[in-house]
């Protein structure tokens, strides 16, 4: 009988003691796990900088004489209205996480603006005209020169401006905490999104494209008198021509982004080296709209336009355009990058690509549409606050 309670009895006294320690294991974890959550910071603030290359394609400003003036060894003036390249941009994020949660709820602003000029003016310089007069009978040979009362000539001026703005209100969750490593992180959110894009554009073109010497001979003065008159005329055109478009997108829409985030080296408790990347996308739902004004004046082969007496025998068109039109905009975009993390800041590096298909009418007349491209590096800095 006491053989079989004393195997009994050691089974009994093994259970208790692992029982024991698991207790006291998990009783000593839960404090360490508490302090991990209260040291963890409930808000964080993040400010940042990018240099975006910029994809705004919009049409140029071309009255019907250009045809001409490109004829001519002139520089196309819709290479002077090119709209900016590059656009510097801030940003800014606000997110907070209340404790023992894995929620995060997040606002985020980015904007940025660019400008560009452009200046051409190009010109020939003509020889004077050549009158020659010869009377044979009178011994007469006289050559006058006349001056050139025109030259051919471009000259194109154009201003763009341009801005964006993007803002998110999202609210995330980690989904995967430790799929990429131990200190890695996986967050999906869900929000809105909300993007205005403008662009306002000036242009002025002043050219004289086929300006021309001709020649008219006279080779007697009657029956019994010869002669030889060589008689130049010249002959130009005149043009002038200035618009002004100003364009815009306003749009709003549900959004999803996924971000994650896998340690490269470092300790969690000192710092980390992390590798960062992430996608997005969103559908907005907006309005497009364009307002431009144009005109265009010529004077043609007027013998006053030496003395600036010129007379107008092409009347002054203009034309007046205002569109607006609901569209729907797909986003998508995505990120990679560096960062440097510890326990209370995080300093990031990285590039960015944002795509907005569609997103603005570039048209003058009528409409015509372009994406709306950012793309470039990125730099932030972050700092927690509670916990």
């Amino acid at each position: 009988m006491s053989e079989l309670i004393t195997p009994r009895s050691s089974a009994n006294m093994r259970l208790h003691l692992l029982a024991s320690v698991s207790a006291l294991t998990l009783i000593a974890g839960l404090p360490q796990a508490a302090a991990a959550s209260e040291d963890r910071p409930t808000v964080w603030i993040e400010a940042g900088v990018q240099l975006d290359r910029l994809s705004d394609g919009q049409e140029s400003f071309a009255p019907p004489f250009v045809s001409t003036l490109l004829e001519n060894p002139f520089t196309n003036p819709g290479k002077v209205q090119a709209p900016p390249r590059y656009a510097f941009g801030q940003e800014g994020r606000l997110s907070f996480s209340p404790e023992g949660s894995d929620w995060v709820f997040s606002a985020s602003v980015r904007y940025g603006r660019a400008n560009s000029s452009g200046n051409s003016h190009e010109e020939t310089s003509p020889s004077s005209a050549k009158l020659v007069q010869f009377f044979p009978y009178y011994h007469i040979y006289r050559t006058i020169l006349l001056p050139a009362q025109a030259q051919k000539f471009a000259t194109t001026t154009s201003r763009t401006h341009t801005s964006y703005l993007v803002m998110d209100f999202q609210a995330g969750r980690d989904v995967g905490l430790g799929v990429f490593g131990r200190n890695g992180s996986s967050t999906i959110n869900a929000g809105v999104r909300v993007a205005q894009f403008t662009s306002r554009s000036k242009a002025k073109i002043d050219s004289d494209p086929d300006f021309t010497k001709a020649y008219r001979t006279i080779s007697n003065l009657g029956p019994y008198q010869s002669a030889y008159i060589k008689i130049p005329s010249q002959k130009w055109d005149l043009y002038a021509a200035k618009s002004t478009t100003a364009r815009s997108f306003h749009g709003v829409g549900p959004s999803l982004e996924w971000s994650a985030d896998a340690t490269l080296v470092g300790d969690p408790n000192m710092g980390t080296v992390t590798f960062d990347w992430g996608l997005s996308g969103a559908l907005l739902f907006g309005r497009q709209k364009v307002v431009a004004h144009h005109q265009t004046m010529a004077h043609h082969q007027s013998g006053q336009h030496f003395s600036g007496a010129l007379p107008t025998l092409y009347p002054t068109k203009s034309h007046d355009t205002a569109r607006s039109r609901s569209v729907v905009v797909p986003n998508i975009g995505g990120f990679a990058g560096l960062s440097m993390r510890f326990p209370n800041a995080k300093v990031s590096f990285g590039y960015r690509v944002d795509a907005f298909f569609g997103a603005m009418d570039g048209g003058i007349d009528t409409r015509k549409t372009y994406d709306r491209n950012f793309y470039g590096p990125f730099a932030t800095i972050s700092i927690g606050l509670g916990g």
